[in-house]
């Protein structure tokens, strides 16, 4: 495992790259932080790429600057990363709101991306929306997760919870570990503030005709978070695409044991 602090000049950028092979750039989510498992590096197949995971500006242990960033400034520090390490080019795949940063940095960076995966995610504008996390700004750590664990499976309502309270506990003390981070110190929740308030100005929607990278969009049939008919307006948006509908919801990767098979054969295909 490589580590270590990408200084982009007002905040560094904690990264890892682990892995031998074709060159793989992780975008995660909302309250990601590379320290949490399971990661990438779990995935069974996954060490035949040389992966790079990270933590996005002011979450896990990366600073922030003081300015309010816009998306593109998250897509940007990714190709400002890339340059510090000496990566030209990868395959990009970005997850919930990585899968958001993943498509302004393939608009902005396009001669960077070999291929793009977009996970669980939307194009915002006429493509749909993903769930407006903004307006959960001031919810405290336990309403989060309470809340947020039903809007991630749709089939996950009251009534499962109480038909399944092993599974629910553990589903809900997941969401609330990531949530209880994220509100940590004041420093982190302000990022999280920021990012939540960039992801909701987020639409890209009339600009993914430009994309001329093979893509694969995937989703889940019961997330609430992406619904499936934004993710289906993605794949008819951008040219070269294909779609993968899985069972599971917002988590779907974890959920659904083909989803990552179908994920690595399209890295590998070469056609």
């Amino acid at each position: 495992m490589n580590s270590g602090f990408a200084d982009l000049g007002t905040h560094e950028i904690f990264y890892k790259i682990r892995g031998s092979g074709p060159r793989i750039v992780m975008i995660t989510g909302t309250n990601s932080d590379t320290r949490h498992s399971p990661t990438i590096y779990d995935v069974p197949g996954i060490e035949k790429f040389e992966v790079l995971n990270f933590d996005h500006r002011g979450m896990g242990q990366s600073s922030s600057p003081a300015q309010d960033p816009t998306l593109q400034d998250y897509a940007d520090d990714i190709a400002k990363l890339l340059e510090i390490i000496d990566w030209q080019n990868a395959i990009v795949i970005g997850v919930s709101f990585g899968g958001m940063v993943a498509q302004h940095f393939a608009l902005r960076h396009q001669e960077k991306v070999e291929k793009l995966i977009l996970c669980c995610t939307s194009s915002g504008g006429a493509g749909g929306s993903s769930f407006p996390l903004h307006e959960l700004i001031d919810y405290s750590p336990e309403e989060y997760a309470r809340f947020i664990m039903k809007k991630m499976h749709l089939q996950h309502t009251d009534d499962w919870q109480k038909q399944n309270p092993v599974k629910a506990r553990q589903m809900y003390e997941f969401y609330l570990r990531g949530a209880e981070a994220a509100h940590s110190t004041t420093a982190k929740k302000t990022a999280q503030k920021k990012q939540f308030l960039a992801r909701a100005k987020h639409d890209v929607f009339n600009q993914l005709n430009e994309l001329k990278i093979p893509t694969l969009v995937a989703c889940g049939i019961h997330d609430g978070v992406a619904p499936v008919e934004n993710s289906e307006a993605l794949a008819a948006a951008i040219p070269n695409s294909q779609l993968h509908k899985f069972r599971g919801g917002h988590l779907f990767l974890r959920e659904d044991p083909k989803s990552w098979p179908t994920l690595l054969k399209f890295m590998k295909d070469e056609s």
